[in-house]
């Protein structure tokens, strides 16, 4: 299988690194001489009669220093220095420039230099395209495997044979774009070989086809394999994995183009082959489809074959919840749950090892999507979270139950979790320490600035937009709301710090969070009004400030606060997303207890006037 690190980035070409210069004069001293033209792959018979009419006692032999400088125009895209060769050899570009047999037309490819390819196929004939290096690779090969589709186009439009030359490991070159996972390249080849495809190719090339699209989610040319071969749908691939079993092993993701079309196609070749699995191949490719969070594949399993939500895992006992609860996959979680009655049999259920659901939720996620949250108090946070919501559908008794080790839920959260709080802890007092800092010096400057402020000639009207005395209101009430939200702010995060035992059944870290959260809210408010107080202040001291001056201290202010909302626009769009989702889980009925006083009143108020007459 090839494999490609880049889209956009040129490939080694055989020992010659096309980055570096020095490599590429290296390698090209060692630059043989052309004396068989099966030495530089030159696999069609056209190409062999047609050099094999030039006599070659009308062209000088380019030497090293030349094909040298070949390659080097090549990979730089200069092509008024390649085409000056023309007077040392007319078909320069049939060249071999190494022992590996790359022409100039190769080089030109994998340094995706375009115009150059464009020009050179004005003086090239159909046949010349087809020269291959010693490893089978066309110039075409080269474009499909680094994705230059522009590339393939042009050299597609000069010779119309070449998506049918095989490459490297006797692979077509759709095969090799699909296996570096390039899918607008694959898209291109799968459309220009659509007509021949179903003739030319033997059906073996259309199974290695179809798994490296499944592998490379290229979707969209694999579900219309299927339309084509639904038979496809039952075949295994070197692993002994079907295509249900691969597909469930990837996560289900809208950004996925074709998703959606190749999870249809796959059922509907498995109704047309009547194709059904042994029963053992459903569950396990259930079971991965759980862990991986593929949603689509679940949905199509459970609406063909329903009883498999209540299948045990045979190995370690553990149903289609247990899995979902384990790998901390939410939307499993919700699926299963709007399954109707079936969760309250399959919570009552434990595995080997005794656990049930509230034991698996408690056990640390250790699984690699967790590594990439920021800290460890927001895995820590998420832990908590999950516990409780899964605590949520647990009968009481099962809270109390324990494993076979002896744990009971909240004992084994505690145990497992005891590190991850311990340092989740430490980081948010880390935090709180430091932005308390911070809060003591704003809180200091708005308390020294409200001292120092002269208090003369208050009703004077010389100042700028507002008279002195609403400027010194400004002023005083700003000081007074920032040194207020100030001191709340230092509360929120002296409570953060003050704890000294960091045991998770102690406190919990949502709470420790939520109180450096709320602390930062509050001097960022501060931060808000300080810039008030100082328009004031300014505007208080110097009176012989202009009009625009106000305006351009709170227009700087201003763009201030912009500027730090812009870069952190992501953190605030998901913590408000948090706040909304949550709101609207438990507002309606929180709002209802609240709002029944208001309600009575009114409508007490309501039935009185009516009986009064006043409606």
């Amino acid at each position: 299988m090839v494999k490609s690190s880049s889209n956009t980035h040129p490939i080694r070409l055989n020992g010659i690194m096309s980055d570096s210069e020095a490599i590429i004069l290296s390698a090209a001293d060692d630059i043989p001489k052309l004396e068989n033209c099966n030495e530089v792959g030159i696999v069609v018979g056209e190409v062999q009669h047609l050099q094999q009419q030039e006599p070659q006692s009308c062209f000088l032999e380019p030497d090293k220093t030349h094909k040298r400088e070949i390659y080097m125009a090549a990979a730089s895209g200069n092509w008024n220095e390649a085409s000056s060769y023309s007077r040392i050899h007319p078909h320069w570009w049939r060249i071999p420039l190494n022992a590996q047999g790359i022409t100039a037309l190769h080089v030109a490819v994998s340094m995706r230099n375009t115009s150059f390819v464009e020009k050179m196929m004005n003086c090239m004939k159909m046949q010349d395209l087809e020269i291959c290096m010693a490893d089978g690779n066309t110039a075409f090969c080269l474009a499909a495997m680094t994705g230059n589709v522009k590339i393939a186009g042009i050299l597609f439009g000069k010779n119309g044979r070449l998506p049918w030359i095989r490459g490297q490991k006797d692979m077509l070159p759709i095969q090799l774009a699909s296996s570096a996972g390039h899918i607008p390249m694959v898209e291109f080849l799968f459309q220009a070989h659509q007509e021949n495809l179903h003739n030319n190719i033997p059906f073996q090339d259309i199974v290695k086809l179809f798994f490296f699209t499944i592998d490379n989610n290229i979707y969209s040319v694999a579900s219309k394999l299927l339309d084509r071969y639904p038979k496809l749908t039952s075949i295994e691939n070197e692993e002994g994995l079907t295509p249900l079993q691969m597909l469930a092993k990837h996560s289900s993701s809208q950004e996925v183009i074709g998703n959606e079309d190749i999870v249809r196609s796959l059922f509907k070749g498995m109704e047309e082959e009547n194709e059904s699995l042994n029963y053992a191949k459903l569950s396990t490719a259930m079971f991965d489809a759980a862990k991986s969070g593929n949603i689509m594949i679940l949905k199509s399993l459970l609406r063909y074959h329903p009883g498999l939500l209540f299948e045990m895992d045979s190995i370690k006992q553990r149903n289609l919840l247990h899995i979902a609860i384990l790998y901390r996959q939410e939307a499993v979680y919700e699926l299963i749950l709007n399954q109707g009655d079936s969760k309250n049999l399959m919570v009552q259920l434990v595995d080997f090892e005794g656990n049930n659901v509230l034991h698996l939720a408690a056990k640390l996620d250790n699984s690699e999507e967790r590594f990439g949250l920021s800290t460890n108090y927001v895995q820590m946070r998420t832990e908590e979270k999950w516990f409780q919501e899964v605590e949520k559908i647990v009968p009481p008794s099962m809270k109390r139950k324990r494993n076979k080790d002896g744990w009971t839920p909240k004992d084994l959260f505690y145990q497992t979790h005891k590190e991850l709080h311990r340092e989740s802890a430490s980081e948010l007092k880390a935090l709180a320490n430091t932005l308390i800092v911070v809060a003591t010096l704003i809180i200091t400057l708005g308390i020294s600035v409200a001292i120092t402020i002269p208090l003369n000639d208050i009703d004077s009207t010389l100042t700028p937009i507002f008279r002195k005395k609403t400027w010194y209101t400004i002023f005083f009430v700003s000081v007074g709301l920032e040194t207020s939200f100030c001191a709340a702010s230092m509360l929120f995060y002296a409570s953060a710090i003050l704890p000294s035992n960091m045991e998770p059944k102690d406190e919990s870290i949502r709470l420790q969070e939520n109180k450096v959260r709320f602390g930062s809210v509050t001097l960022l408010i501060s931060a808000g009004f300080m810039l008030f107080a100082s328009i004031a202040s300014a505007t208080l001291i110097f009176e012989f400030l202009s009009n625009w001056g106000p305006y351009f201290t709170f227009g700087v202010g201003c763009l201030v606060f912009l500027v730090h909302f812009t870069l952190v626009h992501t953190l605030w769009s998901n913590y408000m997303s948090h706040l909304l989702l949550t709101f609207s889980k438990v507002a309606p009925l929180k709002l209802e207890r609240l709002l029944w006083p208001i309600r009575k009143i009114y409508e007490s108020y309501h039935s009185l006037r009516k009986k009064n007459g006043l409606n």
